[in-house]
């Protein structure tokens, strides 16, 4: 069996009643006033998954706390786009990169859809998947120019690069969230990558587009540890 391509997963909530409801309303309704909700409770559980990775790396890492070099976020279909307005996996990761100051980037792209996964099996849905992604060239770009950067004092990706990911939520308070500090990043010679989505059930759609990105980095050089973040799991 094929090693999983990420290192761990953490998710802010179980995927119970209340959340599926939530979800749902703001996924499948649009309902907005979801989003700093939501948003709000995936930077608590990156807080806490910093926090925790950083406490397993303590002996070898000092601090301040564990942070990604970059993120990014499963791309929904275009037919998945066009019928819901939006990607919430995207919505999410955007808020989360603008509330901890990490650079969010447009690094997959969706090749097939693939339908609704919650009628199929565990072997299904991992079969299903395999070849649903590919690599973004251009946000796959940015990621060797972060990659290139890493460790040089005062280099950041410009915002408006057009697959640079960043927006902030009205009503969101970000004023808590550390600053960016590459500290603990140059400790580790790899450039780490966090993966953000909603909901985290078997684990396929994470893994399939985590192989993606393994394959594009170890055909440019580049190391990558990948980490991946969920709101809900089921």
């Amino acid at each position: 069996m094929q090693r999983r391509s990420f290192i761990c997963n953490r998710s802010a909530v179980q995927y119970n009643d209340l959340m599926r409801e939530w979800i749902s309303m703001y996924k499948f309704r649009g309902h907005e006033r979801y989003a700093p909700l939501l948003t709000a409770l995936l930077i608590q559980a990156f807080q806490a998954m910093s926090e925790e990775l950083t406490r397993i790396c303590g002996k070898e890492i000092p601090k301040p706390l564990w942070r990604p070099d970059a993120l990014t976020y499963v791309p929904v279909s275009e037919e998945r786009l066009a019928e819901r307005g939006f990607n919430q996996a995207e919505r999410l990761a955007a808020g989360l990169a603008t509330a901890a100051r990490i650079p969010g980037v447009d690094l997959l792209q969706r090749q097939i859809n693939t339908g609704k996964q919650s009628f199929k099996s565990r072997a299904e849905r991992f079969e299903t998947m395999k070849h649903a992604f590919s690599i973004h060239p251009e946000g796959f770009e940015l990621i060797t120019k972060i990659w290139s950067d890493k460790g040089r004092p005062g280099s950041q990706i410009s915002e408006t690069h057009p697959h640079y990911i960043a927006t902030s939520f009205r009503g969101m308070n970000h004023s808590h969230m550390p600053g960016s500090s590459n500290q603990i990043n140059n400790a580790d010679k790899s450039l780490q990558i966090l993966l953000i989505d909603d909901i985290y059930t078997t684990g396929s759609t994470l893994d399939a587009c985590g192989q993606v990105i393994l394959a594009a980095a170890n055909h440019a050089g580049i190391p990558v540890r990948l980490y991946t973040l969920t709101l809900a799991r089921s």
